[in-house]
């Protein structure tokens, strides 16, 4: 997810791609996170609890948390101790599946992705801001390093880990697997600083989890997820999806109607306004934001009745 907010921080979704050499074994602070990320992860419980009391179970320090929400069979969230631990495990995840201009059938290096991140003149200690990915997508990631004989980093060792504890993925005969195609996990980072000085805070948290929770609605709700691709193919003029594809593109994203479909639904119907990216662009082929977004929201509102 990639959250603009005019009071403060500003987190952009080429970001999700910017680790480096931060990473290597000569950065005390990458080693320390990376020792307390795997630490963390093997003295941690998963509770079990409804959605309506999310909000208030997340921790309010640095501290890994997991729960499977037990009123959402399926989902499953993650709440890691900071960004830079986050990206420690999901940098080459988002890589692979999401973002513009990387391969899709295979997982970069380290190198690779600093590079790219470089491209969109970020920090390439700037990590994501939240994270969705079903089991399927995360078992794939698994199976192909494997596959590709990819030593894992620190950080996605610990994912690998936790995912197998939620019960996420589980390996039969030397290959990674999904327990099931309807799980799905969504990330959010801890309150703390952010790379380049911005900060965390619980309203922000709060907007990621929204977004990411939006994702889990397209995921898992058919009638949704049909309505939204309805809307976005017969309700959108062309210059209405190539300009939302364009503005996607400039955070980094892939422009494939997979991702950018999902994306548009989740910042239109799911992120407050004050951290929403998309903007207005006047004139004949522009886009009016605050039009469409209504108009969306009709869609999936008489979808759902």
């Amino acid at each position: 997810m990639t959250i603009s907010c005019k009071h403060g921080i500003r987190l952009t979704a080429a970001c999700a791609l910017s680790l480096s050499a931060g990473w290597s074994a000569d950065n005390a602070c990458a080693q320390a996170g990376s020792a307390r990320l795997e630490m963390q992860s093997e003295h941690v419980d998963i509770r079990r609890i409804p959605i309506a009391q999310l909000n208030a179970s997340l921790p309010g320090d640095a501290r890994l948390a997991l729960f499977a929400i037990a009123d959402r069979p399926g989902l499953y969230v993650m709440h890691a101790p900071s960004l830079t631990e986050q990206g420690a495990m999901f940098s080459r995840v988002v890589a692979l599946f999401e973002r513009r201009d990387m391969p899709h059938d295979r997982i970069v290096t380290m190198a690779a992705i600093a590079t790219h991140a470089r491209r969109f003149g970020t920090d390439p200690a700037g990590l994501t801001a939240g994270n969705n990915f079903s089991a399927v997508e995360l078992a794939h990631f698994f199976d192909l390093a494997h596959q590709q004989r990819l030593e894992l980093t620190p950080g996605e060792r610990t994912l690998q880990r936790v995912v197998v504890q939620m019960g996420l993925i589980v390996e039969r005969d030397g290959n990674w697997q999904a327990r099931s195609t309807r799980d799905f996990l969504i990330t959010i980072p801890g309150l703390g600083p952010a790379p380049g000085g911005e900060m965390i805070d619980a309203p922000v948290r709060a907007a990621i989890l929204s977004h990411e929770l939006g994702h889990w609605q397209y995921f898992s709700n058919d009638a949704y997820a049909h309505a939204c691709r309805s809307f976005w193919w017969h309700e959108l003029s062309y210059a209405e999806r190539a300009e939302l594809t364009r503005q996607l593109e400039g955070m980094g994203y892939d422009p494939s109607d997979r991702i950018v479909i999902d994306e548009m639904q989740a910042y239109l119907l799911h992120t407050p306004a004050r951290y929403m990216p998309f903007a207005d662009v006047p004139g004949p082929a522009g886009v009016d934001i605050a039009k469409i977004r209504n108009k969306l929201q009709k869609t999936v509102t008489t979808a759902s009745r």
